[in-house]
């Protein structure tokens, strides 16, 4: 049976979209072709119609992740209310970002995998990420001058995937949420916020 046009785009989307989640929370190895068609709702033979190699497909997939949860960010920290920044390292440095890894931001689940990757074009589009993520901080963080809020982008955007990171990997759950608070008081003191 020929399936249309619209379908193998609808296909092809459902595959991705579940990718981008399953590869966020078990990692770029972490699941199988069969597995991850499975979790689409499809057969696994209509993977190799849809996608030019398996490299192409995990940059497809981690755009998917990135676009998804960028438009998150960009939902709340333009919020017409409240200091943008604060929104950010309050959504981001929480328990909530922590314990839906499969919802949350790409470099706080996939940037060690893409590290230890050989494929130019998956390091490549996390270096673009990152570009993103920094040129976004910029636009929002406190500070007199470009060069400053650079600078200041770069290091809030560290603290920010590092809590999340060492968060997620300790056992502990006190020292999980101190890891989080420490860090968000310690962005929000920086940038002249009261802490909550």
């Amino acid at each position: 049976m020929k399936v249309s046009r619209k379908q193998v785009e609808e296909n092809r989307s459902k595959v991705l979209e579940a990718a981008a989640m399953l590869f966020r929370e078990r990692g770029l190895e972490g699941i199988g072709i069969a597995d991850l068609m499975k979790a689409a709702g499809l057969t696994h033979g209509g993977f190799y119609r849809q996608f030019k190699s398996k490299g192409d497909f995990v940059v497809e997939a981690v755009r998917r992740a990135y676009e998804t949860s960028s438009d998150e960010i960009r939902e709340r920290i333009g919020a017409p209310t409240g200091d943008p920044f604060a929104t950010l390292v309050r959504y981001y440095v929480s328990e909530e970002h922590r314990d839906h890894p499969g919802a949350g931001c790409s470099l706080a689940t996939l940037a060690v995998d893409a590290s230890r990757s050989e494929d130019p074009a998956l390091r490549s589009f996390f270096g673009t990420i990152v570009s993103r993520y920094l040129d976004l901080l910029v636009t929002i963080m406190p500070g007199e001058g470009v060069a400053d809020r650079r600078s200041a982008a770069v290091a809030a955007l560290s603290e920010m995937v590092g809590a999340v990171i060492l968060s997620r990997v300790v056992p502990d759950p006190s020292l999980s949420r101190e890891i989080l608070d420490s860090v968000a008081d310690d962005l929000l003191a920086a940038a002249g916020d009261e802490p909550d």
